[in-house]
């Protein structure tokens, strides 16, 4: 079964406290991604370690490719 945006979101909102706004874009055929979140998690935290975060959460999709290519733009509860 083809990965679907709301796996991810639901995904991201599962894993992380505090998410905002989550919306997952497929880009390219269902493995190319552009993850856009808000989450308190983020707070006190560079956007390197934001789009890590991130990328931790969604791991396995990324090891076995479900995932090939992903654009995380990740923002803290303060920033708009």
């Amino acid at each position: 079964m083809a990965l679907r945006a709301h796996d991810i979101e639901d995904l991201l909102k599962r894993q992380l406290t505090d998410v905002k706004e989550v919306e997952a874009i497929d880009l390219k055929g269902g493995n190319h991604w552009q993850v856009n979140i808000t989450a308190g998690d983020f707070d006190g935290l560079n956007r390197v370690k934001r789009e890590q975060l991130v990328q931790k959460v969604l791991k396995d999709l990324l090891a076995d490719e479900t995932i090939h290519a992903l654009v995380v733009k990740a923002k803290n509860t303060e920033e708009k």
